[in-house]
């Protein structure tokens, strides 16, 4: 394999220009060629990224000799068939979130990757960056005990508007396939496929969900889980396992740091505890607690810079996935983004799993 890959992107819009500016300047890839809906988008993107070739449509950037790889960042109701464009003409393909629609269109593309021994991956850029590369390593190493239960929460406002992709159910549109896949695919990369699903999701325009809380069970975890075009929140994640608790900070997708919390110990069997009539502690008890996050013995403050936008970070893995051979990554497996597509729809059905 060379040791610069050519990337083509198939569209034009704002996650696509984020995408080029984080590939530009790599020693191991350059962007060669771009397509769109329509040639004036595709020489407007070409021109202001330095791109050499501009096309119309997947099948032209697929059918391109000197495209190694295309990153899909169209609308959500197109990646079904521009992914099998590419996949048909033997191009390795970085899908941009959701993968698909609906579960049964994920798995028609992971089918025709895999008869086509091509490589595929959902663009879950959240699971490579270092904030959660870092926090997930953190939990492994039982930084916080046995992890137990997450808490995520993703909120966006987005201003009602039926000709907006956000609201258009023609489009892919609902909070869940644009907010809500993120804390899903955390829980699933955290604790695994859920043994039992809830939500509730609130209508809006479009009849499009425009919040949603969800509840995930395993055998021992929990999650609740929240997103919404209605506000905007710290959007940030915790972990609480047996001896702490571990958050992500804003945005938890990309988190800039994370602090971690060790649970202090346990009152010995038979000692004293305060009750009702014994409310008031010494000065000495009071500047403790409040010298407590100072504690470096209980709180850490782990900073996780990233570069750019933290879109790079999952191409290095679909450069170490090709390299290696793989058809699929291990740390971001296509039965997950099918995964969190059921969990979706199990959702907007109102029906348990």
């Amino acid at each position: 394999m060379a040791a610069q890959l050519s990337w083509g992107i198939l569209g034009a819009g704002a996650i696509a220009q984020k995408f080029a500016s984080d590939l530009a300047g790599r020693s191991d890839a350059r962007l060669t060629a771009v397509a769109a809906r329509s040639q004036a988008s595709a020489r407007a993107f070409a021109q202001a990224f330095n791109v050499a070739h501009a096309e119309v449509g997947a099948a032209a950037l697929a059918a391109r000799p000197d495209v190694d790889l295309v990153y899909i960042a169209t609308p959500n109701a197109d990646h079904l068939a521009s992914a099998l464009a590419c996949i048909e003409a033997g191009k390795p393909v970085l899908i941009e979130k959701p993968i698909a629609v609906t579960a049964e269109e994920a798995q028609t593309i992971a089918t025709a990757a895999a008869e086509r021994g091509v490589f595929c991956m959902e663009a879950m850029w959240m699971r490579f960056t270092p904030g959660v590369v870092r926090a997930k390593a953190m939990l492994e190493a039982g930084e916080i005990g046995d992890p137990l239960h997450l808490d995520a929460r993703l909120f966006y406002p987005q201003a009602p508007d039926p000709t907006s992709r956000f609201y258009d159910p023609a489009q892919g549109g609902g909070v869940l396939l644009d907010l809500g896949v993120y804390p899903i695919s955390l829980a699933l990369h955290l604790f695994g496929e859920p043994l039992t699903v809830a939500g509730a999701p609130l209508q809006g325009l479009g009849a499009v969900e425009e919040q949603v809380a969800l509840a995930l069970g395993w055998s021992r975890k929990t999650a609740t889980l929240a997103c919404g075009f209605t506000a905007e929140a710290d959007n940030a994640a915790v972990v609480v396992g047996t001896r702490g608790h571990l958050r992500l900070h804003r945005q938890f997708i990309c988190p800039p740091f994370l602090t971690r919390v060790r649970t202090a110990g346990a009152p010995a069997a038979g000692s004293p505890r305060a009750g009702p009539q014994r409310q008031s502690v010494s000065r000495l008890a009071f500047a403790k607690r409040l010298l407590q996050p100072l504690d470096p013995r209980r709180h850490a403050y782990v900073p996780t810079p990233f570069a750019g936008f933290g879109l790079g970070y999952q191409v290095d893995e679909v450069h170490r996935s090709l390299r290696a051979g793989e058809r699929e990554s291990p740390l971001a497996p296509l039965r997950h983004s099918i995964a969190a597509l059921e969990i979706i729809a199990r959702v907007r059905a109102g029906a348990p799993l």
